[in-house]
This record gives structure tokens, sequence and C-alpha cells, in this order.
């Protein structure tokens, strides 16, 4: 199966979505971690996880009282717990989906999340303590809207890391926010990095006079094909992909010029340019 997914991703034209369901016989919480963990290494762009559904008539149907499997009476006829596992880990199951339904299956979080998981001994970890934030911090029971996850995520990170490494972070979410959408609207924690006006105005004249980065924008002048893409100040390389390149600051600033006109087919991922000195 590994092996056939990373030729399917190598076309880099198909999205792949794996599923896992949970409850089924002889399947523990720590196997399905397992599990998880797997499928979680081939990087597909979903990653679904499922509950086994008992329908009458089949033969999970017939081998309830075999596998110890309690299910619900009604729609959607999903497992409650069996043998292996109990009702409070099909519970925390729940939470873990929502959390990779909500941070990994959403493509809003891909640089972020591949360095903070490397925090964890097994990226099924990091979701497991990030499930279990949300219900500590009330976040299930009034689910935070799209463009305040990227704060929540913030949060939850530096419940877990050095002080050294907040910039970093910050600049990561920041990363993968301009990364899908051309937002005006700054998050607070973007404040320290405001840009330099004059240098992207600049910038900006001299992709009139002669395109070095963007193409396409010739009937454009300088302040629509500001507002056409974006230009963002970094001080550490995110756009990297090695992790260990990544956690290393500059020695001087950065900037990536993201062009909204050429996205990804698979993820809509803006086209990005890294690495831009301006003068």
């Amino acid at each position: 199966l590994r092996k056939t997914v990373e030729t399917i991703l190598s076309f880099k034209t198909v999205h792949v979505h794996l599923d896992l369901i949970a409850g089924l016989p002889y399947e523990d919480y720590e196997s399905f971690a397992n599990s998880f963990n797997d499928v979680y290494s081939m990087k597909p762009q979903q990653l679904q996880l499922g509950f086994l559904k008992v329908l009458k008539g089949s033969y999970m149907h017939e081998m309830t009282g075999t596998y110890g499997i309690s299910y619900l009476s009604k729609p959607p006829y999903e497992v409650l717990y069996t043998n292996w596992l109990s009702y409070e880990e099909v519970v925390k199951l729940k939470r873990i989906e929502e959390m990779v339904e909500i941070y990994y299956n959403s493509n809003q979080f891909t640089h972020t999340l591949a360095v903070r998981e490397k925090e964890f001994e097994t990226p099924f970890e990091m979701y497991e303590d990030l499930a279990r934030f949300y219900e500590e911090r009330g976040y299930f029971v009034k689910t935070p809207s799209r463009m305040y996850r990227y704060d929540v995520l913030l949060e939850f990170v530096m419940t877990k890391v050095s002080q050294e490494k907040e910039q970093l972070y910050k600049e990561l979410l920041i990363f993968d926010i301009y990364l899908r959408e051309n937002v005006k609207s700054r998050p607070n924690f973007a404040s320290f990095l405001a840009n330099n006006k004059e240098n992207v105005r600049t910038f900006y004249e001299k992709e009139v006079e002669n395109s070095k980065y963007l193409s396409g924008y010739e009937q454009f002048d300088a302040k629509q094909m500001a507002r056409m893409t974006h230009l963002e100040r970094f001080t550490y390389p995110v756009w990297n992909i090695k992790y260990e390149d990544i956690i290393k600051p500059l020695n001087e600033e950065r900037y990536v010029l993201f062009d909204y006109k050429e996205r990804n087919p698979l993820n809509y991922e803006a086209k990005y340019t890294g690495n831009i000195t301006l003068a």
C-alpha cells in the first residue's frame, strides 16, 4: 500500500484520500495509534478517521456478541465500544478525529504542523495532545472560527515549547496563512513582522519595469500587483522543506512572494518564491 501511494503521489496530479476505521475487531487504542502513524507518514491530502458502522444483516452485526460490540441503535449505527476498545477510548478518538479534520485535512497549517510534530514521539501523540488542549480550554463546546484557529494553534504550541521558539512558530503560521489566501487583516501575533512599506513599493515598481518574479501581470501597475499578490518579511527560512533548515534563524531578513494567480490544484496553495532580498 505504501509503495502504491508513493507512486500515485509522485505524479503530483492526483488527490489522495486515505481512510482508517476505528472499532474493528482485535484492534485496541494502541494498535489504532500505530495504524494512524503508518498512514499519516504516507502524507495523503486527506486522512479520514471513520468509525465502524454495524448494519443489520451484515457479518459484523452477526458477530456483535462474539466481538463484544455495542453500537448506536439508530443511524449512523456507529460503534460505542468493543472487547478491545472502551467507550472512553472511542470518545478520545472522536476528539482526535476532529483535530485531524480541522488542522490536517483543511490543508491550512501544513508547514506549522510539519515542524510541530517533530516535538512529539509520533504524529498521533501530537493530535492526542491537541485534542486534550481543546477539551481543557473548552474549544470543543465553542469551536474557534477559521482564522482564530491560527491563534489557538499558537496558544497550543506555546504550552509545550520554549519561548525562544515563539517567533519561529509565529512565522510558520503567517506563512501558512498567506500560502492559502491574501488576507487583508493580519492576525494579532503577526504585528511584529510588519513590512517596510517603502521597500515593498520599490519591489513592485521594479517588477513593472522588468518582471523577475511575476508573470502574467503585464497589464497591471505596481499598486494593482501589490493588491493581487503578497510580499511578506521573514527572519526564519520557513519556505524550506527540511526541518533542520527551518528552525535556524537567518543572518538577515528575507521576503517571500505569494502569487495567487497560480495555485497548486491539489491543495490550493499559492505559488511562492522564497529567499528574496530587498535592497
